[in-house]
């Protein structure tokens, strides 16, 4: 299986699960190996609190692969919230999406605000 065809898969699971609507954009194509895995199952985590938390709100997902690196941008206009105030026993972001990319050698972020939506940017160089 290919990650474009996962990342397609995963999208409907979510829209289905949620009642979401998410915009997809995917950018080339990459063998679904362990790492990729990885990224895709920190993909469904933020399109899956995305959902939830912005219920309503337009979400979108952008996945760019490129010979040096797999890139998702996960995107969404809901009402965001400060990264820096989740308590420490919240470990959601942190273990789902982040740890996870960074125990697979890759780079993740949250970028959000109270009021500003949210986007969540997860990258792993290929090897």
């Amino acid at each position: 299986e290919s990650l474009a065809r996962a990342l397609r898969g995963t999208v409907a699971e979510v829209e289905d699960l949620h009642g979401a609507r998410v915009e997809l954009v995917i950018v080339g194509d990459a063998p679904l190996d362990e790492r990729a895995q990885a990224l895709l199952g920190a993909t469904r985590e933020a399109l899956s609190n995305a959902a939830r938390h912005a219920a309503g709100a337009p979400i979108s997902l952008f996945a760019k692969v490129t010979p040096a690196a797999i890139e998702v941008f996960v995107h969404d206009r809901g009402p965001g919230f400060d990264p820096g105030a989740v308590a420490p026993e919240r470990r959601g972001v942190r273990e789902s999406i982040i740890a996870r990319i960074e125990r697979h050698g890759g780079v993740a972020a949250v970028h959000s605000a109270p009021g500003d939506g949210c986007e969540v940017t997860l990258r792993l160089d290929r090897r």
